[in-house]
């Protein structure tokens, strides 16, 4: 996280006294001080967050990538009292799982399982910026119907001391429908929010306010905003409006949703060196994380070093339109990057080595990386998914991860998809129903559950989930064909 996007993140919750503080610290220059005033105030407002317990409750989508049918992810946890104080998190009448893990097949889904909910907040935080974008994703393409409808999704979410179910209709170019509504944590009922709808043919949208929200000023400002192509939200974005409850959900999706980790190169050393230097994730205690992980490291030093840009790079950003004016000026007067140094020392035969980060394996550089999202979302109130967890580690490094996670996390939710299955057998180490497996169909559509959705005939408390799984008895592993390989040889005539 940069500075600006602590700084949006402060102005958002401090009153304005305290902005004035902040500003003055800024604009003086002292930054110093204003690192370590934002820092207490980002950690204030974290905790502040934290008792405020906002999370995901459930997720359902249609009509995404492999997913066509309706497919469900639930946080809600089941009767069962198993690992109750590691797994389960109470929060109001809810009881919410910290963890859901997602094993299969390779393209059995698992991954856009995990796309879906980024897509959510993309909708709702990214906007289209006029009437000709498009909301970028793709539907389900192995059925022609599925190209001619809409994508349907529904999300439950508790922001505040309320319970929201937000449910949207849309395609690449319209968003149809969309309503929220809304369930004091303490009430019996729900009540709605807001409706919209939009005409297929003129792409008018219209508003229609619950008895407790309705505002002619906002109607009157948000519909000038309001495309066919963005949701409420976003138009809220686009509009100079303060709507108190809007910009609660919003800050909350800003923060708590953390950006998902995939398997490729995300630049992930950056964010988590760049959070170091800012003193958003101590230095000790990730020592310390990498200490513990028995990759040989003792200490590590991060240092930012300003490094010319590439020539062919510096004319393709002074050239393209997307930049700034102000921006290409800057770069033309100051034609340099800042990059991280990482230098990790290792217990040598004659005392401490320190190598470079560049030369670490590539486990090693892996642990660093997650090891950093790990000390935040335990610190603080976070939504994180990693894509195949494993990647790079071993097996009982892969295991200590989610061990460290749950054992020491209060309000952050991890979901993540993963090849192995060998925990399966250890019942200290997972609950049904934070185990989901996704299954692809004949025709090419991903089915998704959890354990605990089997009934007692199939799943036993004395039944042996591996070994059950493995047998293929719970589905989510492939069907390989033989192993013969038939070499032909073509002669020459």
């Amino acid at each position: 996280m940069g500075e600006a996007v602590k700084w949006q993140f402060a102005c958002n919750f401090l009153p304005f006294h305290s902005q004035l503080t902040i500003i003055s610290l800024y604009v003086s220059d002292e930054r110093g001080i204003f690192a370590y005033t934002l820092q207490n105030l980002i950690v204030y407002w974290n905790n502040l967050l934290l008792n405020k317990k906002n999370m995901v409750i459930d997720f359902s989508i249609s009509n995404f990538r492999s997913i066509r049918d309706k497919q469900t992810l639930s946080f809600e946890a089941t009767n069962s009292t198993h690992l109750e104080e590691y797994f389960v998190m109470k929060v109001g009448k809810y009881r919410l799982l910290k963890i859901a893990t997602l094993l299969g097949a390779n393209a059995s889904g698992k991954s856009n399982v995990l796309r879906a909910f980024y897509l959510f907040t993309d909708l709702m935080l990214h906007p289209c910026k006029d009437k000709t974008s498009e909301i970028e994703y793709e539907r389900f393409f192995l059925d022609e119907e599925c190209l001619q409808r809409p994508s349907e999704m529904m999300v439950n979410f508790i922001v505040g001391e309320a319970r929201y179910k937000y449910e949207i209709v849309f395609d690449n170019k319209v968003v149809y429908h969309e309503v929220l509504k809304c369930q004091p944590l303490d009430a019996l009922r729900e009540h709605m929010v807001y409706e919209r709808e939009t005409d297929k043919g003129s792409l008018v949208s219209t508003m229609k306010w619950g008895d407790r929200y309705r505002s002619v000023t906002n109607t009157r400002i948000l519909s000038g905003n309001l495309l066919h192509n963005r949701t409420l939200f976003g138009a809220y974005l686009n509009s100079n409006v303060d709507i108190p409850w809007m910009k609660s959900i919003l800050n909350w999706m800003n923060e708590y949703f953390m950006p998902m980790v995939t398997t490729g190169d995300q630049k992930l050393q950056k964010y988590v060196s760049q959070s170091l230097m800012d003193n958003l994730i101590e230095k000790s205690e990730l020592v310390r994380q990498l200490m513990k992980a028995d990759i040989g490291i003792s200490d590590l030093v991060v240092e930012q070093t300003k490094r010319p840009l590439n020539p062919n790079m510096l004319d393709l950003l002074l050239h393209s339109n997307q930049i700034p004016e102000s921006m290409k000026q800057e770069l033309k007067s100051d034609p340099t990057r800042m990059e991280f140094d990482i230098h990790m020392s290792h217990n040598g035969h004659q005392g401490a080595v320190a190598m470079d980060y560049k030369q670490e394996s590539g486990g090693t550089q892996r642990y660093y990386e997650l090891s950093g999202l790990l000390l935040q979302i335990i610190k603080e109130s976070h939504f994180l998914a990693i894509d195949e967890l494993e990647c790079r580690l071993h097996p009982d490094l892969y295991q200590h991860f989610v061990t460290t996670y749950l054992l020491n996390s209060h309000r952050s939710q991890l979901v993540f998809s993963s090849h192995l299955s060998e925990f399966l057998s250890d019942r200290d180490l997972f609950r049904d129903d934070s185990v989901w497996i996704t299954k692809k169909s004949q025709q090419g559509d991903t089915e998704l559950y959890s354990l605990a959705d089997f009934d007692s005939e199939t799943l036993r408390d004395t039944t042996n989930r591996y070994n059950a799984y493995r047998a293929g008895r719970l589905g989510g592993i492939p069907h390989l064909g033989d192993t013969y390989v038939s070499l032909s040889q073509t002669k020459e005539s």
